[in-house]
């Protein structure tokens, strides 16, 4: 093999987060740059169908699974000639969890490309809409007007809050995320604030229990738009006359708990099954149908947690987000609020805007 070749590809690659192999036209391995890559390869483990190997040589960029005594990557192997010949191999590889990354990418731009459509056709519409009623809109009635002026608040605050979780999803993917140490349950209690004024002048009955102080690696940004997606969909699936909804938030030596519970529609068991996975359930009717409960997972797989969903159908959905609990402790008499930084247009405000309206600081709607 070219050393010059070989130096130039360790210069390039060696600091470097992906994974790579370098190996002779027999598959027999020069250099790799990650101790957890093979020592060897078996052709017999590499494969590009169920039951189909590879063969040498390989002509043409390839990409083909590798499993061996429990470890599996999915390779994506490119021949280097050298006048006319295969002289060797450079592999890239990925492990499981990059993969499903890069799946997730995959999905949410096909999802952008699809509902930017439909961003398109909702402006046109509203465009339209206006045009038409540009010359009647003099001789509207007061309801008239209030009433035209709602659908098209509607319609702008579906987009935006649409936008806003895309966004949210697009930071998880590139997991440009800021951690620090804040107490959750005040960062809670300051969010609990904004969504009560908010749901109360909707009439929905909406509360919030601190029952832990907890001090926790988290991003305060992405937990309000986290649970604020939670607190949303539990008013959007309830078509009760009397909409209620709970969070809590607990912590034990084992684990941190913050539950949302609601006397919703419910959850079939067709449905929750498929709201397990994210981006496996959403309707072509919505924007951002099933892009919440994303947000939330995300989070908490971001910091170490999960997410878990029970519901009954027609009576309850409980989500609990469920994250380890920190080293020490902080006592139940200590609590420490941070200022917090509220607009209408931030992220939260953008996502609670879809069920409640938008607010100024001052809790005047807008």
């Amino acid at each position: 093999m070219d050393l010059d070749r070989l130096e130039a590809l360790k210069c390039i690659y060696e600091r470097s987060d992906d994974k790579i192999i370098v190996c002779d036209k027999k598959l027999f391995i020069i250099w790799k740059n990650k101790t957890e890559l093979p020592e060897r390869l078996n052709i017999e483990n590499m494969k590009v169908a169920r039951n189909t190997c590879i063969t040498l040589p390989i002509a043409e960029v390839t990409v083909c699974r590798y499993d061996v005594d429990g470890l599996r990557l999915t390779m994506r192997i490119t021949p280097i000639f050298n006048e006319g010949f295969t002289e060797y191999y450079l592999i890239q590889c990925f492990d499981e969890l990059e993969m499903d990354r890069m799946a997730m990418q995959s999905m949410l731009k096909d999802r952008i490309r699809n509902d930017l459509e439909c961003v398109r056709f909702e402006t046109g519409s509203m465009l339209n809409m206006l045009n038409h009623k540009q010359e009647e809109q003099s001789g509207l009635s007061y309801e008239e007007y209030l009433a035209l002026d709602k659908r098209l608040r509607g319609r702008l605050i579906n987009i935006l809050s649409s936008t806003s979780n895309y966004e949210e999803v697009s930071i998880y993917l590139g997991e440009n995320i800021k951690s620090e140490y804040l107490f959750m349950s005040a960062v809670l209690d300051d969010l609990a604030d904004r969504i009560k004024i908010r749901a109360e002048r909707q009439g929905y009955d909406f509360s919030c229990e601190v029952r832990s102080m907890v001090h926790i690696l988290m991003n305060r940004s992405r937990f309000e738009a986290a649970v604020s997606n939670l607190v949303v969909n539990a008013f959007m699936y309830n078509h009760k006359p009397k909409k209620k909804c709970v969070i809590e938030l607990s912590a034990n030596s084992e684990n941190v708990v913050l539950t949302v519970t609601d006397n919703g529609d419910g959850i079939s068991e067709d449905k929750l099954e498929l709201l397990q996975k994210p981006f496996d359930y959403y309707s072509d009717e919505d924007l951002n149908e099933s892009l919440g409960l994303t947000v939330a997972r995300l989070y908490c797989m971001h910091f170490g947690g999960t997410l878990e969903i029970e519901s009954e159908l027609g009576i309850y959905t409980k989500v609990k987000m469920i994250f380890r609990s920190p080293d020490k402790g902080i006592g139940r008499d200590f609590r420490q609020y941070l200022p917090p930084i509220n607009s209408s247009l931030d992220s939260t405000g953008c996502i609670l805007g879809k069920c409640f309206g938008y607010f100024e600081d001052n809790d005047n709607e807008i």
